[in-house]
């Protein structure tokens, strides 16, 4: 570990939190480092981040109660007229794939605010659209520019948590970006009922708006190039690294450590259309913006989340958002409003009660196992995380068969919003706990990217269920299409389990990606 201190360096000692463990990663003494921005800053962030990321999802689902109003003015059949919606969810699966690389260079603060004024001009323009093909249009770019939260939304709370702390700030980043999309019914239903449903668009560019002027004044930069010096990350990560216990044999100091004072100029410098403190080394180069990203998919830490993420999210909360208008329209002749609440407070009810056994359980289980590490013990895996998500596992496919048997038999509406529910409630374990195991846990340093990968393969999935969902029900009964879409969950949970077992295993033979 160096012994000098530098601006960016690290001091000799070894800084430790308050519980008397070492943080990870160390500290730097440059004022700039975003983990010595004070606490109420860096959740001041997050909550900018996961308002973004909210605002994203909001955005593509927010018309979803009113497809069957959008569709008679536009002379349409309802399931046509979600093609819009598809087409939103699947470009903003291309955006970050821009952005991410020019947030690893420029900064994300930049590229946040780039990307909600796209948002708020396709808001607009498909408000103001005069045929379905201009909507269109205009929903191609409402998938493309907000969608920069769902790509670096998790680096940027990478960067100014410590390890220890991510898992709550992760499950708060995910609640949100997934409660978008569920409070987007809520919204949309009554918009769309007491004005029309153009006037759902003309709420979110508000929104969008809004946002722009709050993150203009209010969020920071957050990209920092910190030493690359990852000792302390791993004591806890493999059994054949070193053990805390060693530092005190080696004579390296230990030192409980508190964050230096936020400067006002160090406030203001942060606050630049661009990272003012960007080393030359740092440059955009044309793989950056699809090659690199993806090749983290060859990581079996990051291919089977992503793969089991985006299979579960699209089953049990993508394809409701799509389906359930046109079928409560037609089995319980529910307006926009009551679409809204019943796909929005079921989703949103889920996916809190769901948070609430993840993020903040998986930390403390994680805290645990590092004291008995620093007493000696076994050192601690990012395995032990993924056992969080057993829960998760039981309660989506639970739920898909609830909601598709109630759909087909036509049980009161209330059964197949428990449904929903229940199986909102296992995506949202399982989505704190895969961003937070491949995010934070294994690959912190390509955190952007493997965020990125998430969102690519979660947003490509779901926009093909608009193309067969319903058609697929009606032809072999809501049953079994839901039948089919658990089974699928389960098949694709079967390489998380080979994961516990067989992870450490395989990161270290493939050894640690290429950092930029």
């Amino acid at each position: 570990m160096p012994d000098g201190v530098k601006d960016g360096s690290r001091s000799g000692a070894l800084k430790l939190d308050g519980g008397g463990l070492p943080l990870i990663p160390q500290p730097t003494t440059s004022p700039t480092d975003p983990l010595n921005y004070p606490n109420w800053l860096k959740y001041l962030i997050l909550a900018q981040v996961s308002l973004l990321a909210a605002l994203a999802t909001l955005g593509v689902a927010v018309i979803n109660p009113a497809v069957v109003p959008l569709a008679k003015e536009f002379h349409i059949s309802p399931v046509l007229a979600t093609y819009q919606t598809t087409v939103a969810i699947g470009t903003s699966s291309l955006g970050p794939l821009v952005l991410t690389p020019f947030a690893n260079v420029y900064g994300r603060r930049p590229a946040y605010l780039i990307s909600i004024l796209v948002g708020f001009a396709s808001a607009v323009g498909s408000a103001t659209a005069t045929s379905f093909g201009t909507l269109i249009v205009a929903r191609v770019f409402t998938g493309l520019g907000p969608s920069a939260a769902l790509g670096i939304g998790a680096g940027t709370v990478i960067d100014i948590f410590y390890g220890h702390q991510r898992g709550r700030a992760m499950g708060i980043f995910t609640l949100m970006s997934t409660n978008g999309s569920h409070l987007a019914p809520i919204i949309g239903g009554y918009v769309a009922r007491d004005r029309s449903w153009r006037w759902c668009f003309w709420a979110g560019a508000m929104l969008n708006g809004a946002m722009f002027l709050i993150i203009l004044f209010f969020m920071p930069e957050t990209i920092f190039d910190r030493p690359n010096d990852s000792s302390t990350e791993e004591i806890f990560v493999d059994d054949d690294k070193e053990k805390i216990v060693e530092f005190e044999t080696a004579s390296i100091p230990v030192e409980p450590y508190h964050s230096p004072p936020m400067r006002i100029k160090t406030f203001i410098r942060r606050m630049w259309f661009w990272d003012l403190d960007r080393p030359a080394s740092r440059q955009m180069k044309a793989k950056d913006f699809v090659i690199k990203p993806l090749s983290l998919l060859k990581y079996p830490s990051v291919a089977f989340p992503v793969l089991y993420f985006s299979v579960t999210y699209g089953f049990a909360s993508i394809e409701p958002a799509l389906t359930l208008a046109t079928l409560f329209t037609k089995i319980y002749k529910f307006d926009t409003a009551q679409n809204g609440l019943a796909n929005g407070l079921s989703l949103l009810i889920g996916a809190t009660l769901g948070e609430l056994c993840s993020g903040s359980v998986t930390d403390a289980a994680m805290r645990r196992a590092r004291k008995r590490a620093l007493e000696g013990g076994e050192a601690v895996s990012p395995e032990l995380r993924l056992q969080g998500i057993w829960t998760g596992a039981i309660t989506v496919p639970l739920g898909l068969l609830m909601y598709g048997l109630t759909i087909h038999f036509s049980v009161n509406f209330i059964a197949p919003c428990v449904g929903m529910a229940v199986a909102c409630f296992g995506i949202q374990v399982i989505t704190s706990v895969c961003y937070t195991y491949s995010c934070s846990d294994c690959y912190r340093h390509r955190s952007n990217d493997v965020s990125l990968c998430f969102n690519f393969i979660r947003q490509l999935f779901g926009m093909t269920l608009g193309f067969y969902s319903i058609p697929f029900g009606n032809r072999i009964g809501f049953e079994w299409s839901f039948a089919v879409f658990a089974a699928l969950c389960i098949v694709s949970f079967i390489p998380i389990v080979a994961l516990m077992y067989r992870g450490k295993r395989w990161r270290i033979a493939l050894g640690e990606p290429s950092a930029y």
